[in-house]
């Protein structure tokens, strides 16, 4: 009888079917992982990796250097050619005037001027040359940026055409016609005017513009050419005949300030062009004070007077308060300062007797901005000096005040103060009140004085309620620390 097997014979057996498991496995694992297989996975993560290291590499540069006007238009399918053909109808007109195919061709180059790169349209500008009758038909064709500057002889108004309108956010734009320093014409389309200059003919305004020709006429000679040069711009520059006009200033920057709010990075070339400006400011002028009616215009928020009178000169005694000095980091803003600081003095006017909420109060703040110090003023958190100023209107200034606002929970935060922000060269100091000298046995007239004051406040506070408030109630006055 044949012997039943033993556990010894089994062994090999038990072992074969795991081994035979193991090297398929094996073998599965290995072509799986085989180089030619990998090798598509592999070039896809090369092909991914080098195609973001070509796209950062790419927008670095794009970001760093600055494309060429022509460039940068042609890329929108506005190259200067395209752009000479398709208005050489508009200059020849006797009258400005767009048809719809045109005023959509102004809004695209005026979109696609003011939505470029502000590094390139600073570069653009930096480079700029004066026009020239000679040249214009050369920075026509290289799309190179011109400064334009002269008198103007027209605005018109141009109204968004109904169908433009229906496909587009398009608003009306503006042609305004100057006439140059060497007696030719330009068209100029606008996307906005500065505040306060009218639609009108024979303005005699001198304005201007770093502008891109779109059009140039063909000059012939012994010939009179009809035909203007036409061009535009993303703002229209504007130096009205106004104590800061003639000084240099810009009014067409003016657009960029937006009252009611703290000082922002959009107002930044206003504000230092301001400053600037202010350096040429002569002494105080010999001009009355602000009158009590301007002033509380002046500081009522309801009120439209500030924005109306903005860049208009006024002269106001007060209180300094405080003087702080103010750095200006390098770069463009000092650039256009032209120093590396200005200072900031809140001075506190005297005022009718006014409702604010409701208390009373007969003084209120104010921001003068100036480039300047009269020797011996004190520089300090806190200061009484009594200052006389003449300073250019530039703003409704938001901040937070000192005074708290108490909240349910207990949490105090700062209260939010108006006031209007003027900027000018200098302070002047005023001498300091004296105390009344007395003569020896009238030591009961101050008493009597003080006793009559009293009766006048008390007259004074029983009338206001009487009075008429403000439309709109006035930021308390801020404490300072």
């Amino acid at each position: 009888a044949a012997m039943p097997p033993t556990s010894s014979s089994l062994w090999p057996g038990c072992l074969m079917f795991p081994m035979v498991l193991r090297e398929a496995r094996m073998k599965i694992m290995c072509q799986v992982y085989r180089p030619e297989n990998l090798q598509f996975p592999h070039v896809r993560m090369q092909s991914t990796i080098a195609l973001f290291l070509l796209f950062a590499l790419r927008v670095g540069t794009a970001s760093s250097a600055i494309q060429s006007p022509a460039e940068y238009f042609s890329t929108w399918g506005l190259s200067p050619a395209y752009v000479q053909e398709q208005t050489a109808a508009i200059a020849g007109r006797d009258e400005f005037s767009l048809s719809s195919a045109e005023f959509q061709l102004m809004v695209r180059m005026l979109d696609r001027f003011q939505v470029a790169p502000n590094q390139w349209r600073q570069g653009w500008a930096n480079s700029s040359v004066e026009f020239a009758s000679g040249q214009a038909k050369k920075c026509q064709e290289q799309c190179r940026s011109v400064r334009i500057r002269g008198k103007i002889t027209k605005v018109v108004r141009l109204t968004a055409p109904d169908d433009v309108v229906m496909i587009t956010n398009s608003k009306d734009i503006f042609a305004v016609q100057l006439q140059l320093n060497n007696k030719e014409k330009a068209w100029l389309v606008v996307p906005d005017l500065p505040v306060g200059l009218p639609v009108d003919n024979n303005l005699n305004e001198i304005c201007g513009a770093s502008a891109i020709l779109l059009h140039v006429p063909d000059h012939v000679p012994n010939t009179q050419n009809k035909e203007q040069v036409l061009a535009i711009a993303p703002r229209l520059k504007w130096w009205p005949q106004t104590p800061f006009g003639r000084l240099g200033m810009d009014y067409g920057l003016f657009n960029s300030v937006d009252d009611g709010m703290p000082l922002q990075a959009s107002e930044a070339e206003a504000f230092y062009a301001s400053l600037s400006a202010s350096k040429s400011q002569k002494d105080i002028p010999d001009a009355p004070l602000l009158d009590d009616t301007s002033l509380v215009s002046l500081l009522d928020p309801a009120s439209d007077w500030l924005r109306l009178h903005r860049g208009d000169q006024i002269v106001l005694n007060g209180t300094a308060r405080r003087i702080t000095k103010v750095l200006v980091e390098a770069g463009q803003d000092q650039d256009i300062l032209g120093s590396d600081h200005y200072w900031e003095i809140f001075v506190f006017v005297a005022t009718p007797l006014l409702q604010i909420g409701e208390g009373f109060q007969d003084t209120y703040p104010l921001v003068f901005c100036c480039t300047e110090l009269p020797q011996g003023l004190s520089i300090s958190e806190q200061v009484n000096e009594p200052i006389q100023i003449a300073g250019f209107i530039f703003k409704r200034y938001r901040y937070v005040t000192q005074r708290l606002i108490r909240q349910r929970n207990g949490v105090g935060a700062g209260r939010p103060q108006e006031s209007p922000l003027l900027i000018g060269k200098t302070p002047f100091r005023l001498p300091a009140r004296q105390p009344l000298q007395f003569p020896g046995g009238m030591t009961w007239l101050p008493v009597l004085t003080a006793l009559a004051l009293v009766g006048w406040i008390v007259k004074g506070f029983c009338q206001s309620r009487r009075r008429s408030r403000l439309t709109d109630t006035l930021p308390d006055q801020i404490q300072l620390s």
